[in-house]
């Protein structure tokens, strides 16, 4: 399990912005179990170097005098485990009230549920943007009640409810194209399959990018090696597996950073060919 040390944000730069990662908690699971590859069963022998567990990271990116949130973790959704981030945030000296705007790459509760503390928001003064595609997909009216509604995604509409409503009834929800700008240095691009509307959120200031990739991967080696491996949460597994490669190729060809939730912390790092495959090389001051 995560230690305390993990919980220390990690600071860097990209061009004049100044971002901070946070790790919120740690997932802890037989992630072997969950990988997917020509089954729908769990065959965890294909995957001996499968983690024990995955990170949960959140962002913070600092430009122009603003405060930009990239996800926000788990909140209280999956345990004592998690919601680590106000912590976080006291240890840097940042207040949530100072918070401008929250992008959330996609509406799973890992990464909204740190929007919310008993049932009120936690960012007081930010403004919640999320893509139209994930928001039609999780929050439109009788979407549990729509035939792909499992009783594991009805439980994760209702999370989402949970989560972004309190922000809906105060009106600070702004909805943006799932391909094209959101704020200025931030744009989206749709990788979906992990969920309908998930997104990479590419970020670029004084002519270097980073790319905030979601739920794209899940570890930092087995699906680095072979992106068509998928896991058992992804929504659409083909297509999941689809955007991945997408996803690596791009990074490695651009040469870009990319910031990942559930790679190990502080899940910031370079995608690099390796071969007919990729591999992950991760970031160092």
């Amino acid at each position: 399990m995560t230690d305390d040390r993990s919980l220390t944000p990690f600071t860097f730069s990209v061009g004049k912005a100044r971002i901070t990662v946070f790790c919120d908690g740690t997932l802890v699971a037989p992630v072997g179990s969950l990988y997917r590859l020509g089954s729908d069963q769990p065959t965890p022998e294909k995957f001996p170097d499968a983690p024990g567990e995955l990170s949960v990271n959140a962002f913070l990116v600092e430009t122009d005098g603003r405060k930009i949130m990239i996800d926000t973790g788990s909140g209280a959704f999956f345990g004592p485990d998690h919601g680590k981030l106000p912590i976080a945030f006291e240890e840097l000296g940042v207040s949530t009230d100072g918070i401008d705007d929250i992008i959330l790459t996609h509406i799973h509760a890992d990464h909204s549920g740190g929007l919310v503390a008993d049932g009120k928001p936690v960012f007081k003064n930010a403004k919640l943007h999320i893509g139209k595609t994930e928001a039609a997909f999780w929050l439109a009216d009788g979407a549990a009640d729509a035939p792909h509604a499992t009783e594991k995604v009805k439980g994760q509409i209702g999370r989402a409810h949970a989560a972004i409503d309190p922000y809906e009834t105060e009106n600070r929800v702004t909805l943006f194209e799932d391909n094209g700008d959101i704020l200025p240095g931030f744009s989206a691009s749709l990788r979906a399959g992990h969920t309908p509307g998930h997104l990479t959120i590419r970020f670029e200031n004084n002519g270097e990018t980073i790319a905030f990739v979601g739920d794209i991967v899940h570890g930092d080696s087995v699906q680095f090696a072979n992106p068509a491996i998928t896991i058992d949460f992804d929504y659409d597994q083909p297509r999941a597996a689809t955007a991945r490669a997408a996803a690596f190729t791009q990074a490695a060809d651009e040469g870009y950073l990319i910031a990942a939730t559930h790679l190990p912390f502080p899940g910031v790092g370079h995608i690099r060919r390796d071969g007919d495959h990729y591999r992950f090389e991760a970031y160092r001051k």
